[in-house]
């Protein structure tokens, strides 16, 4: 009896530790905006071509689902752009498959060829803004909305 006991224990710390680590991707724990050591901005232009929602190996939050476009752009080179948590920012993004967009993003060291993360996104005559001047995305703020400009 006691030997069950103990394997169900060790089952259930197994599974905790197991779930608990998959929440999270696999890049470093903290963001850049807490190393204080801002990227070099860059302004990526193309055409949405899909919608990606789902786990992210590079987030550095605690979300367990990440939005990514996939832009196209006028040179054919396609790039993958990661926006933030899907339940925070999906709804700005949806139904836009096929929308020209010009993305002003940061890259990381940690993160594959032609991967960046949006700071601002602006399409159809508006201007999102994910993120602060200091990389601060707008959901580690209390109020968690992000604004248009």
């Amino acid at each position: 009896m006691k030997q069950l006991l103990k394997s169900m224990i060790l089952i259930c710390l197994m599974a905790a530790y197991t779930m608990g680590h998959s929440q999270k991707g696999m890049g470093e724990s903290d963001g850049v905006a807490r190393k204080g050591d801002i990227p070099e901005l860059v302004t990526l232009k193309g055409v949405i071509q899909e919608i990606k929602k789902g786990p992210c190996t590079y987030t550095t939050g605690k979300s367990a689902s990440g939005t990514h476009l996939i832009i196209n752009t006028a040179h054919e080179v396609v790039l993958n752009v990661h926006l933030g948590p899907t339940k925070k920012v999906s709804e700005f993004v949806d139904n836009s498959i096929n929308d020209e967009i010009e993305i002003i993003a940061f890259r990381t060291e940690k993160l594959p060829k032609d991967h960046y993360i949006a700071k601002e996104l602006i399409y159809n005559d508006d201007e999102l803004v994910l993120r602060d001047e200091y990389l601060r995305p707008f959901w580690a703020n209390k109020r968690s909305k992000g604004f248009w400009k």
